[in-house]
């Protein structure tokens, strides 16, 4: 759930494994103490890894440089894909791994907004109900997670068979995946049950609720009533100091007085006003048609990129000036099998180049008989990457 637009317990894996690197760094480690090598991790003059663990600068990595607000932008990125690449892993752990492969290509580069399309009238209903297939379903479910920040999962996304292996993936260390101690002037939330909050008389003095955005402490978001366990985006103000002739009558108001405040705001905020990528939106719809015609953008897309292995080579000099882009993709029979399905919505004759302002080989001297999906994906968005604005 995402409110304004749509309607986004800190994770404490990485405080664990900064615990394992120190206890690593101290003593124990798997070498003699005097080892100048690898196997000196452990001890007190070794020169190995975990020796140094504790002493990590996490300010080095070029990586951080996305967490420094730049100018705003306007554009978007979105990336189409069929439903029934799932289907084309041999086991349920394998078809997990190939979704964390595009979620991670997909941060890499920025996509806003990823849209999933049924490109096979045959494929297995998912059984909940929801009138998804099964691969539509499951390719959803696990890109919303992988997305949603980790102090979020446990309350917005409830456990589901599709979701048994999420642990094998990597995280996508995306800028709203903000640590505990990382300061940005936004942060994503979710609203808390009314049992929950840590204060109801703020409730009776003022129009709001409390968010939880991975702080110590709930956020008062103003001027918004909005239900609980629905995502937010949240902009932080500074934090509130009480006047001199404040007094602390109780408990309760001296809480209140530790706690931030801020405002909810649409989840692109961030980034037009502030240049920060803000994670990716999931868009699912029924048909290869509604790619284009449920286009969520003020005058759909301006810029259309089909890729197949019978479109021109890809020769990219620069793109021309757009507003919101997208990059097709086909599923094992390509593009062309996709619009000959009677559920593409087009009729069986119609050539697919004949939909998009470029139709592209993304690599046209391959060596191997198939470039699978995932590979699609992160081959296209790196060979545009340089050539698309900042």
């Amino acid at each position: 759930k995402r409110s304004l637009e749509e309607g986004g317990g800190a994770d404490e894996a990485p405080v664990r494994e900064a615990k394992q690197q120190r206890q690593q760094g101290e003593g124990g480690g798997r070498g003699g103490g005097k080892g100048k090598g690898r196997g000196g991790r452990g001890g007190e003059k070794g020169r190995g890894r975990g020796a140094v663990a504790h002493q990590e600068d996490t300010s080095k990595p070029t990586a951080l440089a996305m967490l420094r607000p730049k100018h705003g932008r306007s554009h978007t990125l979105s990336v189409a894909l069929p439903a029934s690449i799932v289907d084309n892993a041999q086991s349920i752990e394998l078809k997990a791994v190939l979704v964390g492969q595009i979620a991670r290509a997909l941060t890499i580069f920025s996509v806003d907004e990823v849209v999933l399309y049924e490109d096979r009238s045959d494929a297995p209903p998912s059984g909940d109900d929801d009138g998804a297939s099964k691969a539509m379903a499951f390719f959803a479910r696990n890109l919303q997670y992988l997305e949603t920040p980790q102090y979020l999962r446990r309350q917005l996304l409830p456990f589901h068979r599709d979701l048994k292996h999420v642990g094998l993936l990597a995280p996508l260390d995306a800028p709203h995946h903000l640590r505990k101690n990382e300061r940005l002037p936004y942060r994503e939330g979710a609203v808390l049950p009314k049992d929950q909050w840590p204060s109801k008389k703020m409730s009776a003095s003022e129009t709001g609720c409390w968010v939880n955005c991975g702080l110590d402490q709930p956020v008062w978001v103003v001027g918004a009533e909005i239900p609980s366990d629905v995502r937010v985006t949240v902009r932080l103000e500074n934090a509130r100091k009480p006047d001199d002739e404040e007094v602390e009558e109780d408990e309760e108001a001296s809480s209140w007085q530790r706690h931030r405040r801020g405002v909810a705001v649409p989840p692109r905020e961030p980034t037009t006003k502030m240049g920060l990528y803000w994670g990716y939106q999931v868009r699912i719809v029924q048909s290869f048609k509604e790619v284009f015609d449920a286009c969520p953008y003020e005058g759909g897309y301006d810029l259309t990129f089909g890729t197949s292995e019978r479109g021109e080579a890809l020769g990219v000099s620069r793109v021309p000036k757009f507003k919101h882009l997208l990059l097709v993709f086909g599923g094992v029979g390509g593009l062309e099998e996709v619009v000959a399905d009677k559920h593409s919505g087009y009729d069986a004759g119609t050539d697919p180049a004949k939909l998009f302002a470029r139709y592209v080989n993304i690599c046209p001297n391959q060596t191997s008989r198939t470039i699978r999906a995932e590979e699609a994906v992160l081959i296209t968005l790196a060979a545009l990457n340089p050539y698309l604005p900042r």
